[in-house]
């Protein structure tokens, strides 16, 4: 069996980034791509929306699938799939196309990021798992970092259509290296039956389990408000107050600097703490947090008084909390299921990114030039996040 060595981890790091790289670069470019499309923000949105929905809902048959034929061929599989949904986006005519090439594109990146997870599951247990799940976000949140920032260079000297030449070009490299140096992790013994009758058993054996459906919810919710705040945080920085697109970037690469340093924060401390004690201290943050933003949009809606910036320590808070909360609920969740590491870690990520296309298709839809869908939907949200944890998972889990 392989060992997680630093090379892997920096390998499934670098799987997992595919998330952030195919949401982050192109958010500078939203309002641009709805001016050259002749569409609404609402219609551009659905493209964002479009990749979060495909990108969960596919884990559902990733997950099966890498627990029957092994890790590494479907990972490589979903890399040569994205290439080529890339390549298409980058040839997209109207915003219908690019809704649909993005839902392919959505559909071939999740596989390497939910068969990430299930390696980091397959040589790791419980705390070790969450430390190694944090390194690995904290490695991979290089990408949400930079993503943004060379959205906007790319856009402001090539043109949008010229990102997804990128990512197509980011993906070659991720096959290359996945192709050379990722080993199989699935052991002979736990490979399980793919037909439909076994899979739904173990779904339902998922779903029957409340603890682990309290921290799949725990999970689910923090990323709702994040993808609040990925979908309505373009139209609000640009559109609303003005914000340059390459300002927006780096406004962007701060929140990220953040989220990293709490995922090494937590890869230090739950070791000592604990992954359970770590995550019912770490959602009291978005409780707190998350309703303050909702009343502050509430009044900068009705007076115009409070403006941008007081805004941006709470969005900090709230996103640097998924750096505790992500890494934590997703070990703690899998840890009783070594035998279906890949169906357990899809179903965390349908839950997941689910949630986070629905909040984000109500903010996008919503957005009239105010700040409350986005606020409203994170406040909303982080109170969901709280309360599922401590109603689901209690003390025990």
């Amino acid at each position: 069996m392989p060992r997680l060595t630093p090379t892997l981890l920096g390998l499934l790091a670098l799987l997992s980034a595919f998330t952030p790289l195919s949401i982050d670069m192109y958010l500078p470019a939203l309002p641009v791509i709805a001016t050259e499309l002749r569409a609404s923000a609402g219609d551009i949105q659905l493209t964002l929306s479009a990749f979060l929905l495909a990108f969960g809902f596919g884990q559902i048959f990733y997950g099966p699938s890498g627990d029957r034929f092994g890790r590494r061929p479907v990972i490589l599989t979903g890399l040569a799939s994205y290439i080529l949904a890339s390549i298409g986006c980058a040839f997209a005519a109207e915003a219908g196309h690019l809704v649909a090439l993005r839902l392919l594109q959505g559909l071939a990146a999740c596989g390497g990021v939910v068969l990430a997870r299930t390696m980091v599951r397959d040589l790791a247990e419980k705390d070790q798992a969450a430390r190694a799940m944090s390194l690995m976000h904290a490695c991979s949140s290089i990408a949400p970092m930079l993503a943004p920032l060379i959205g906007g260079q790319v856009l402001w000297f090539f043109g949008w259509r010229a990102i997804f030449w990128v990512l197509a070009g980011i993906g070659v490299i991720a096959w290359t290296l996945a192709y050379i140096r990722l080993p199989e992790t699935l052991r002979p013994e736990y490979r399980q039956p793919l037909h439909l009758g076994a899979v739904l058993k173990r779904y339902g054996e998922l779903v029957r389990h409340r603890a682990f459906m309290g921290y799949a919810l725990t999970g689910g919710f923090q990323f709702a408000a994040l993808f609040s705040f990925l979908s309505g945080s373009p139209f609000v920085f640009i559109e609303r107050y003005g914000i340059a697109p390459r300002l927006y970037g780096v406004i962007f690469a701060v929140q990220v600097v953040f989220l990293t340093a709490g995922s090494l924060a937590n890869a230090r401390f739950v070791p000592r703490v604990g992954a359970d004690r770590m995550l019912r201290r770490a959602v009291i943050v978005p409780a707190l947090a998350g309703p303050a933003m909702l009343v502050m949009g509430l009044i900068e809606a009705r007076t115009g008084a409070i403006g941008l910036w007081p805004f941006l320590p709470l969005f900090v808070l709230q996103i640097a909390a998924n750096s505790f909360v992500g890494a934590n609920a997703m070990a703690l969740a899998l840890q009783r299921y070594p035998h279906m590491a890949g169906t357990a870690s899809s179903l965390m990520g349908v839950m997941q990114f689910g949630l986070g296309a629905l909040f984000g298709t109500i903010v996008g839809q919503a957005f009239a030039g105010s700040t409350v869908p986005m606020t409203t939907a994170m406040g909303v949200a982080g109170l969901l996040c709280f309360m599922s944890n401590r109603l689901l998972v209690g003390r025990s889990g």
